[in-house]
């Protein structure tokens, strides 16, 4: 399995009941680039960091922090 890098963002897709690839249609990437992100081997851009933000009505530290 691998790391991922934002745990806090993964605790709120689990209490949400969402997978990666349904945040991934969120903001509007591949599942294979969401998994990109989420092992840090490429970093989420602002507007994707914001609109997950808005997503979860949570702010950046409790998603990415």
């Amino acid at each position: 399995m691998k790391k991922r890098k934002y745990p806090g963002l993964v605790a709120e897709m689990v209490i949400q009941g969402e997978t990666q690839k349904e945040l991934a249609k969120v903001i509007g990437i591949t599942p294979m680039a969401m998994s990109y992100k989420m092992t840090g081997k490429n970093d989420f851009t602002i507007s994707e960091v914001e609109t997950i933000c808005e997503h979860y009505n949570k702010n950046y530290y409790e998603l990415f922090k």
